[in-house]
């Protein structure tokens, strides 16, 4: 069963003062390091949404087949724009539908997981979590594709659907700290650098 994937590196980083998408991760682009993991558990395809700096980060960005580029003109709507841009950019028949943030790097194992856990289920949604924290990324089954379509800033964004369908969200615990990173200050990115220690979790 193919899964899609669309990744949000749309924002403006304001207060990162720099696109997060181009931090280092790892001696990769932050936003490098999500394509290769997607691509590499066999998403098809790989939709990154840009909006800020997009010339910028596409220059710098390798994104071949099965990734393709999609640019939010209106990312400063909110991230519920960039939602719809990904999912419109999606076939109709798609199965599943995983939803990366560009600042939630997790690790191979964690995103076979998440995969594996839909495909043994009949859940909606499945969240990864770490220590009982929620973390990136969520996947949602084919069938919400429709509602992904409609997301609004007002009516609350992806909240809404992961609130509508509640009861069938299943929940994977994973070994892996970097799915609940918060990267949205100089600061923080180092924090999480050094958490790092030079080597990454088992299996990424």
């Amino acid at each position: 069963m193919a899964v899609a994937a669309v990744v949000l590196a749309a924002g403006e980083s304001t207060r990162m003062g720099r696109p997060k998408a181009l931090l280092d991760w790892r001696g990769r682009t932050l936003l490098q390091h999500q394509i290769d993991t997607l691509t590499e558990v066999g998403c098809d395809p790989v939709i990154v949404v840009l909006g800020a700096r997009a010339h910028q980060i596409r220059a710098r960005t390798q994104c071949d087949a099965p990734c393709r580029i999609a640019e939010n003109a209106a990312y400063r709507s909110g991230r519920a724009s960039s939602l719809r841009i990904g999912a419109l950019a999606l076939a109709d028949d798609v199965e599943a539908v995983l939803i990366a943030s560009i600042d939630g790097p997790s690790s191979l194992a964690t995103t076979r997981a998440v995969i594996e856990a839909w495909r043994a289920s009949a859940a909606s949604i499945v969240v990864p979590r770490f220590e009982g924290r929620n973390g990136h990324p969520a996947l949602f089954d084919g069938a919400l594709l429709a509602e992904l379509r409609e997301l609004q800033e007002s009516t609350l964004g992806l909240k809404a659907v992961r609130t509508a369908h509640a009861d069938a969200t299943q929940f994977v615990d994973c070994d892996d700290p970097w799915i609940v990173l918060n990267m949205n200050t100089p600061e923080e990115y180092e924090q999480a650098r050094a958490s790092q220690g030079g080597s990454s979790p088992s299996g990424s």
